[in-house]
């Protein structure tokens, strides 16, 4: 038997949990529509007493079948609600499982008072057949669990026939007729039928955690530059696309920067492509560090170009572009060319904008690269921003 590893315990109950209560939601309505049914039956019926003499019964009043058969009805419209409750999260977690347990258990209950009545009145144990498929077909219980109920409920049964029945006519009715035979084979076969389909539930779940992790591990593949481990340009438009979208609902600005790495031709004919791949992974890591939040955008632009984008609504959002800046300057990676820096620098562009639903995304893209080569023709080494619709003051900030 597969086993779920400790890790995947949590994850495994709450899939589980919720698996048995689209379940046992649809065996609610069962119950309703079999009570409904079983109910109009018993009303047609004639009125009076079931009685089996020639297996040695009692008569028993068919009030107290209609009874127990309402019962049945009203807990199958209650569970139906309440299931319905919990399929809409509602009802959650250890509740919901405490749900499942209790209509599983309190329906095998009901039919095992069934199962007593036909005992008494000289009937089958159909009822009790009923309640052992139930306990080991409709809900994922674990094998154990499902096997106490069994032996539980056979137990019951033997108790209940030893008690209402006479000890010899229990005998010459049951015993010696294909009874047993029949039920330690329903026995036998619920059991083996609950090991195996809680045993391929448990391989199908460990099987999706499989794929679902796989699907995870392509996605990232998919939308990360692989050299330095930020988002690539096809990641970059999705994100970049779903943050314009909110801050045109919410009304926010938005800041979008273009980065470039001052003379990184020169710094891989000094250093050599390999200095030049590292260089490029240290400036995406001090970008990720610079950026946070959970809205900001990192992204490899393409070549020596990182885009980024974030929320810039307060004085101190507004400086992050170039506190970025900054920060890479105090990394102290030596240069190829000290005209500039002696240290590795970046020359940045940055564009705010409020998004309006008439706004199209590339002119902001288009008006950080402006002003991205505007940094550049100031010299390098430096932050040049600019604003896209109403006029607003414009701020350059260069470097010490």
């Amino acid at each position: 038997m597969h086993r779920i590893p400790p890790e995947l315990r949590e994850q495994f109950e709450e899939r589980r949990t919720e698996t048995n209560v689209n379940r046992m939601y649809v065996f609610a309505i069962y119950v309703v529509v079999l009570q409904i049914a079983l109910n109009l039956l018993n009303i047609l019926k004639p009125t009076g007493s079931q009685n089996f003499d020639a297996a040695g019964g009692l008569p028993v009043d068919i009030a107290y079948y209609v009874v127990l058969s309402l019962a049945t009805l009203l807990m199958g419209l209650l569970f139906w609600f309440l299931f319905a409750r919990a399929r809409k999260k509602r009802i959650s977690g250890h509740s919901a499982r405490i749900l499942v347990n209790v209509f599983l258990y309190l329906y095998c209950a009901i039919q095992l008072v069934f199962c007593t009545f036909n005992i008494l009145s000289g009937g089958g144990v159909n009822s009790y057949i009923i309640a052992v498929l139930i306990l080991s077909m409709v809900p994922v219980i674990h094998p154990l669990q499902s096997l106490i109920g069994i032996g539980a409920s056979f137990v019951y049964v033997c108790a209940a026939m030893y008690s209402v029945r006479d000890i010899s006519q229990t005998w010459n009715s049951i015993v010696l007729t294909d009874t047993w035979t029949n039920l330690i084979i329903i026995i036998g076969l619920s059991v083996c039928g609950s090991v195996f389909l809680y045993d391929m539930y448990v391989s199908n779940f460990l099987q999706s955690v499989r794929l679902e992790k796989s699907n995870r591990e392509l996605t990232v593949m998919a939308n990360t530059d692989q050299m330095t481990g930020v988002a690539n340009r096809r990641a970059f438009t999705r994100s970049f696309d779903d943050l314009w979208q909110q801050a045109v609902k919410d009304k926010r600005r938005l800041a979008v920067a273009i980065a470039d790495i001052d003379f990184f031709k020169s710094y891989n004919d000094a250093f050599g492509h390999l200095e030049g791949d590292k260089c490029l992974m240290q400036v995406a890591n001090c970008l990720q560090r610079s950026f946070r939040r959970a809205s900001d955008i990192v992204s490899r632009y393409g070549g020596e170009e990182f885009l980024v984008v974030f929320e810039a609504e307060s004085e101190e959002d507004c400086m992050l572009a170039d506190k970025a800046r900054e920060n890479l300057q105090a990394m102290r990676i030596p240069s190829a060319r000290t005209d500039v820096s002696p240290y590795v620098s970046i020359s940045v562009g940055v564009c705010f904008v409020r998004p309006a639903a008439d706004t199209p995304t590339g002119e902001a893209l288009r008006a950080a690269d402006d002003a991205l080569y505007e940094s550049k023709r100031g010299g390098r080494n430096r932050t040049t921003v600019r604003t896209y619709g109403p006029p607003e003051a414009l701020r350059e900030t260069s470097a010490p």
